[in-house]
Order: structure tokens, then sequence, then C-alpha cells
């Protein structure tokens, strides 16, 4: 974090305050970006456990899978604020579960109102015969 202040600090000397605010702003994409992936990730691996134990209802697997991605996104998020998270849940013959995640972020500060959106996908593939 102090390198990161550190290169912000020099870009502004160097360059002024206008290619700060494009720095930050590119940062921040790359932060919700990285956020929404590992958001997926986590909800897949939710999914999948929940498949295999074969306990839970279909209801129950969504909300545990949309409840793990909105608690990692928030995690991964230390600049930026959750707007939302929405999940798709799918699967296929050759995937237990597929997840595709679109991560709504939202920024203020030096870097201005913004609000970014991005999106996640991760599959936990089927295994066996």
């Amino acid at each position: 974090m102090i390198v990161l202040v550190a290169v912000i600090l020099a870009a502004v000397a160097l360059f002024g305050t206008g290619t700060a605010r494009v720095a930050l702003s590119d940062l921040a994409a790359l932060e919700t970006q990285e956020a929404a992936q590992r958001a997926a990730e986590a909800a897949a691996g939710r999914a999948a456990d929940l498949l295999i134990a074969g306990t839970s209802t279909a209801g129950e697997i969504d909300a545990a899978t949309q409840q793990e991605a909105t608690d990692v996104a928030a995690a991964d998020l230390p600049r930026g604020s959750l707007a939302s998270v929405s999940i798709t849940r799918t699967s296929s013959s050759s995937e237990l579960v597929h997840i595709q995640l679109t991560l709504v972020t939202s920024y203020g500060g030096f870097v201005g109102p913004l609000r970014l959106t991005a999106s996640g996908a991760a599959a936990v593939p089927r295994t066996g015969p």
C-alpha cells in the first residue's frame, strides 16, 4: 500500500492531478475485476460443496452461493464499495457447476464518483465415470 501511495504522489508531482485520477481509475477497474473473479471462484466452490453433500435445495444453494460471493467481493474491495452482485448458476454434462457473476462497485474520493461493472466466471468440472 505504501508503494501505491508513492506511485500516486509521483504521478501527481510529475504529470498533474488528471494523470493521477486516470491511474486511480485504472487501479479501481483492476480491483473490481479481480474481486469479481475471486467471488465467482468462491461461489463455484461453495455451490459444488453443497451439491456434493446433496442435502440442500436449489434455493438454499443459490442463497449460500450469493452470500459467499458477496462476502468475498466485499473483502476484496479495500478502496471501493460493493453496489451489487448477481449470479447465474448452471450445470452441464461436463461441469458440476458453472458460475457467471456480475459485480458492480462504486468509488469516490480523489478518483471522483466512479461506478464500475465487471464479470467473473468459474466452473467445477464433473469427475469420475
